[in-house]
């Protein structure tokens, strides 16, 4: 399901795409005898079982123009899609709670699907973003991503243009984090900004 917030924001609520046991489980290190012979696949279909409880991917997209005291590689003026996406406080909750009862292996199992469902997700918003940008006439250029290749500072600029505190339940912390903790942002420069 996706909502448009104005001709500029939109917001997308999607779910977790699948993964098998031997995928998740060897990401993980477990051999493949130890997955055969082991509880690892129990757990990880225990906790698989509830993933769509656990895991509600939300993002959020907006066309703007960096304001004034943003630094490159996105200064000031520069036509961008910025995108903030989240996994949602389920996850950390849940996993705490594997760790906090000894589950370990069940923490691990989940912390291993929100990494690689979160990757995923980054990757369906960007072909996404494509396909909006292009209907928009934009275009889309290069990908910036804190704090790879953008200051972790320039998020705070996507976060306000989505209002995502209010949009999506997503908080910046004081260390320039975002709030659930799997949670990202990313910003794309724009090939014609002129009708942003």
């Amino acid at each position: 399901m996706s909502y448009y917030l104005d001709g500029n924001r939109f917001i997308f609520n999607d779910e977790c795409p699948d993964f098998s046991a031997d995928e998740i489980l060897s990401g993980l290190g477990f051999s493949p005898e130890l997955i055969e012979v082991g509880n690892v696949r129990s757990d990880f279909e225990d906790v698989n079982s509830q993933i769509r409880d656990i895991i509600h991917m939300t993002s959020g997209v907006v066309y703007f123009k960096m304001p004034d005291r943003s630094i490159p590689p996105t200064p000031s003026g520069t036509g961008v899609a910025g995108v903030i996406l989240t996994l949602g406080a389920n996850v950390t909750r849940k996993s705490d709670e594997y760790f906090a009862q000894g589950e370990y292996t069940k923490g691990m199992i989940l912390n291993e699907i929100a990494d690689r469902c979160l990757e995923t997700y980054k990757k369906i918003l960007e072909e996404r973003l494509r396909v909006l940008s292009d209907r928009k006439g934009v275009g889309l250029d290069v990908r910036y991503e804190a704090p790879e290749t953008m200051p972790v500072s320039e998020l705070r600029y996507v976060w306000s243009a989505l209002n995502a505190g209010e949009n999506m339940g997503v908080t910046i912390t004081s260390e320039l984090t975002l709030f659930p903790v799997k949670s990202d942002c990313f910003i794309m420069k724009v090939k014609d900004d002129t009708v942003l």
